[in-house]
């Protein structure tokens, strides 16, 4: 046993906050994680975490450790990168948590990936919203919004934007809409996504517009509010890279395109450590690839 497993298996624990869940994702025994940890703590003459029955809370002292514990192993990383004793193909798994939306797009380019690293494996894992990445055995997961918990590392991939959109069938049977203000008169679809108010914001230089719209239909996925758009149920504000083709193809209308809507950063994250292995880095790599395709922004006509 050496003091460079022990300080792997020190900050997985410190991440996840469990020997159980570290054993589970490294296919090492929970048994040895617990003596990689008891080696450290004998080796430094500390305590690092406080053990109860139900609990695993970090000491001070290990919370001292834990950024020389990332250093170490991300210097050994770099060294073994520019050594070049890193295997040279990337291979085994990686579980992706994605966006509905984003999962399917993505999908349609993993052919592309899987092509260039033929011993490598995804499996992808689509709804709106996630937990605990851990719990959820995750390597990678994007996030729409601001990234609230300080516990994990996030890249930023970009931002999704917002288009206001209707079917041509719908402007018929309601007419158009000249201003935002006027949107209360008209049926809307609303995309629910983490419940509280869902008010539409509408700005152009110095005049702002704040709508309650008048849901007739609300979902906590994007896509249903795309098809109940589609179907000509009411007006639906989504993300441009999922109603850009159909307004390209005339099978929807973009409203107010000389208004901005507020847009939202998408990330990438993970739980750690920040050099992350091969496999995982090569599949966040295509994720930044994909999204400066995906969220590029269309030119106002």
């Amino acid at each position: 046993m050496d003091l460079l497993s022990a300080l792997h298996s020190f900050v997985r624990v410190a991440a996840t906050g469990s020997f159980s869940a570290v054993s589970r994702e490294t296919g090492v025994s929970q048994p040895t994680i617990s003596r990689h940890i008891a080696l450290l703590e004998a080796h430094y003459g500390t305590t690092l975490f406080a053990r109860t029955t139900r609990s695993l809370m970090m000491t001070e002292d290990g919370r001292s450790l834990l950024p020389h514990a990332y250093e170490v192993l991300e210097i050994l990383e770099t060294a073994e990168t520019v050594l070049g004793r890193r295997r040279a193909s990337v291979s085994g798994l990686v579980r992706l948590g994605v966006t509905t939306a984003f999962g399917l797009y993505l999908t349609r380019r993993l052919g592309e990936l899987l092509e260039r690293h033929p011993d490598l494996s995804v499996e992808i894992v689509m709804r709106d919203s996630f937990g605990d990445l851990v719990e959820e055995g995750l390597d990678l997961a994007v996030r729409v919004g601001e990234i609230a918990e300080g516990s994990l590392i996030a890249r930023k991939l970009g931002v999704v934007r917002k288009w206001l959109v209707v079917s041509p069938d719908c402007l018929k049977r309601c007419g158009t809409p000249e201003h935002p203000r006027d949107l209360p008169e008209y049926p809307a679809i609303v995309y629910n996504y983490g419940g509280g108010r869902n008010d539409w914001h509408f700005y152009r230089e110095e005049e702002e517009s704040v709508i309650a719209p008048s849901t007739v239909f609300r979902a906590n996925s994007s896509e249903a509010v795309f098809y109940a758009v589609s179907a000509s149920i009411g007006i639906g504000l989504l993300p441009e890279f999922l109603v850009r083709e159909a307004v390209e193809e005339g099978k929807l209308v973009r409203l107010f395109a000389d208004w901005n809507i507020p847009s939202l950063p998408f990330y990438a994250v993970h739980t750690g450590p920040r050099t992350l292995p091969l496999r995982t880095r090569t599949v966040l790599d295509f994720l930044i690839e994909v999204s400066s395709d995906v969220l590029r922004e269309t030119p106002k006509s």
